[in-house]
C-alpha cells in the first residue's frame, strides 16, 4: 500500500492512522482516557466499554508498551486498584491521530461542518 510522501508509515506505528491507535478497542480506550485526565480504573473502563477482562487487559498492555498509557497500581482502602491514564506523549500522539483523520475525511476539518446534503 502506498503512503503519502513524507509520511512516517512503518516507523513505530506513527504513520497515518497509527495501527496502535486505530484498532476499535484501543481507540475506544484512548477516547475514555482522554476524557479523564486523572485516569480511569480497570473496572471502570471494563464497565464503560463493555469489554472482557482479557480483551481490555491485552489492549491496555499494547498501549502501555507503546508509551501511550501509564499503569499505576495502588490500594483503595484494602482493595488493590489498577489505574490507567494517558501519558503526555500519548496525548500528543492521539491528538495527531485525530488531526490525521480530519485530513483524510472530507468535511471533518476544524471549523467545517460535514455536508449532509450529499
Amino acid at each position: 500500500m502506498a503512503h503519502p510522501p513524507g509520511s512516517a508509515a512503518g516507523h513505530a506505528g506513527d504513520g497515518p492512522l497509527s495501527p496502535l491507535i486505530h484498532g476499535r478497542v484501543r481507540l475506544l480506550i484512548l477516547c475514555e482516557l482522554m476524557a479523564a485526565p486523572g485516569g480511569r480504573a480497570f473496572t471502570e473502563l471494563k464497565q464503560r466499554l463493555d469489554l472482557t477482562d482479557g480483551t481490555l487487559s491485552v489492549h491496555l498492555g499494547k498501549l502501555a508498551d507503546g508509551g501511550l498509557v501509564q499503569i499505576r497500581k495502588e490500594f483503595v482502602g484494602k482493595k488493590p486498584q489498577t489505574l490507567f491514564r494517558m501519558t503526555g506523549p500519548g496525548r500528543r500522539r492521539f491528538t495527531r491521530y485525530v488531526e490525521e483523520l480530519r485530513g483524510l475525511v472530507p468535511g471533518l476539518a476544524p471549523g467545517r461542518a460535514p455536508d449532509a446534503s450529499a
